[in-house]
């Protein structure tokens, strides 16, 4: 419970005293509900007219009280609710724009889609069962009372019942807790496996055994998560068995027992079995709630891990727009050594130490081999990746954790991987006439076009997607692009294009441009050309 309002206070500024105030209302006006009941009953029983009377308005104002007390508890922590995860989604994401690239490789997409999603709405399903959970706790202890002022014996009775019941319900609830932990474990490994499919469709298409063996992996793991799931939730279930044997005996004992023995008079009986009748409504709520209750502590704790792991990343969040860098005249990398590492600590590839450095105005090619470290260059080059040892200088000047997005500013980029946004971020104004002319430039007009600062369709081929982040680009006007494989995927006319006249125009424009190529044949339209094997520099032309 604890972690819990620790959460929402995290989460929300909005009050929630009316809430709480709303709740306990609620709770009180039902246990007043099933006093003046018993009241009436014996009012009726004696025929006094007046009583029943004034009783009756009592139990209608009492009635209309709950009603209303707990309808606006409801709506107000469904609205606190969906504050708090729109508070989640947006914090985290705000972050997560903030992290550094390592991260997310780390971390994966599967992962945060699952925190997100699957967390945050199993948030909002259960606001209302512990909203409803919170006002029943409250009619519980309202009745307790009454029954303790109807008979002592009676109520050590049903509590001392009630609590052997909660006892064996939490002895299922521990183990059920992990079950479900691990089963969102498995949720987030679903996601990765989804990605896969989207992501590499292509790929599984053409391959069926691929195909088939993917599938066999998610089916796997959707079923090893259900199996958890439904497992945890099954456990509390039957476990709910002993609550409905423990309410039976309650009033068996009462009806039966008490009264054999002289504990209780036969008069105080009936007000007794009237309050387990009352009872019975808010004690189901109540353990309902309590798989729903353990759902929220998983999704809080997974949000609070994930919030946890973005927050031990050393991130610099600069408090306003940085200043970029105007110009430069040389950026240099300096004994630079990076390393992708296992969990382990195993260091499974090793890059550098590198020295490198780029002049205002140069075109350079970067070749090599696959896993030869190219990408991993750009990383560096581009402020990605931080360098293990080693560091960047821009015209002597070493960049800094607190400089490094004003140096990242300098470069506008293509890599592999690119992804094409639809609309144009980060440019301002931009002449919708310049757009559509550059289309028509690059042969798209007839697949897409520029309107109310959005593309109009991006489904298109990779070549074609690399046209339009090209155009991006050209608008973007950085001094320094880089471009991973861009001709890759052009079709020979714009290959020739690119190295022969997009190179040239903007060498014309004082650009700087660095490109992974491996066409050799274009290799004399570059300034220099950097060979890497094995995460080190062989060769420069």
């Amino acid at each position: 419970m604890k972690q819990l309002i620790e959460f929402i206070n995290k989460y929300s500024d909005a009050p929630k005293g009316k809430i709480i105030f709303l709740t306990i209302v609620s709770g009180a006006a039902y246990a007043i509900i099933l006093g003046v009941i018993n009241t009436a009953a014996e009012s009726v029983s004696t025929g006094s007219d007046d009583l029943e009377v004034r009783l009756f308005f009592m139990f209608l104002i009492t009635f209309v009280l709950h009603l209303y007390a707990k309808k606006f508890s409801m709506e107000r922590g469904i609205l606190l609710a969906e504050e708090i995860i729109r508070s989640i989604r947006v914090g985290i994401i705000g972050k997560i724009r903030h992290t550094e690239l390592r991260f997310l490789e780390k971390t994966g997409k599967g992962l945060i889609y699952a925190r997100l999603t699957e967390d945050t709405e199993d948030l909002s399903q259960s606001a209302p069962y512990i909203v409803m959970a919170a006002e029943s706790v409250v009619s519980l202890v309202a009745v307790f009372f009454y029954m303790a002022l109807q008979s002592l014996s009676g109520f050590i009775l049903v509590i001392f019942l009630l609590g052997l019941s909660i006892f064996v319900y939490t002895l299922a609830y521990i183990p059920a807790k992990k079950k479900l932990e691990l089963s969102r474990v498995r949720e987030a490994e679903f996601f990765e496996g989804l990605n896969d499919v989207l992501s590499g469709f292509k790929e599984i298409r053409i391959n069926y055994q691929k195909n088939e063996e993917l599938f066999a992996d998610l089916t796997a793991v959707s079923k090893d998560a259900e199996q958890l799931k439904a497992g945890a939730l099954v456990a509390l279930n039957s476990s709910f068995i002993v609550i409905n044997a423990a309410y039976f005996i309650m009033i068996g004992g009462i009806v039966f027992a008490l009264p054999a023995f002289d504990v209780i008079d036969n008069a105080i009986v009936i007000h007794l079995v009237a309050s387990l009748l009352f009872l019975w409504g808010p004690l189901m709520i109540a353990f309902r709630a309590i798989p729903q209750f353990m759902i929220s502590s998983v999704s809080i704790h997974n949000i609070d891990k994930l919030e946890a792991e973005i927050d031990s990343f050393d991130v610099y969040v600069p408090e306003k727009r940085p200043e970029p860098v105007a110009d430069f005249k040389e950026i240099a990398l300096h004994s630079v050594k990076f390393g992708y590492a296992h969990e382990n600590g195993t260091v499974l590839f090793q890059m550098g130490p590198l020295d490198f450095t780029l002049k205002k105005g140069e075109v350079v090619f970067i070749v090599g081999g696959n896993g030869s470290g190219k990408s991993t260059l750009m990383h560096i080059l581009t402020g990605l990746y931080y360098p293990d040892t080693g560091g960047i200088s821009i015209d002597g000047k070493r960049v800094l954790r607190k400089t490094y997005q004003p140096y990242r500013e300098l470069f506008s980029t293509i890599f592999t991987d690119f992804h094409l946004f639809k609309t144009l971020y980060g440019i301002g104004e931009v002449d919708e006439d310049k757009v559509n002319r550059l289309l028509r430039q690059m042969e798209l007009d007839h697949k897409t076009g520029y309107a109310g600062k959005r593309f109009t369709n991006i489904g298109l081929s990779t070549g074609q997607k690399k046209r339009i982040a090209y155009i991006t680009c050209l608008l973007e006007d950085k001094p320094v692009y880089v471009f991973d494989e861009w001709a890759a995927d052009q079709d020979p006319e714009f290959r020739k294009n690119f190295y022969e006249k997009f190179l040239e125009d903007m060498r014309a424009m004082g650009k700087t441009v660095v490109a992974v190529s491996h066409d050799d044949r274009y290799f004399n339209m570059a300034d220099r050309v950097i060979k890497m094997e094995m995460g080190k520099i062989v060769s420069l032309k």
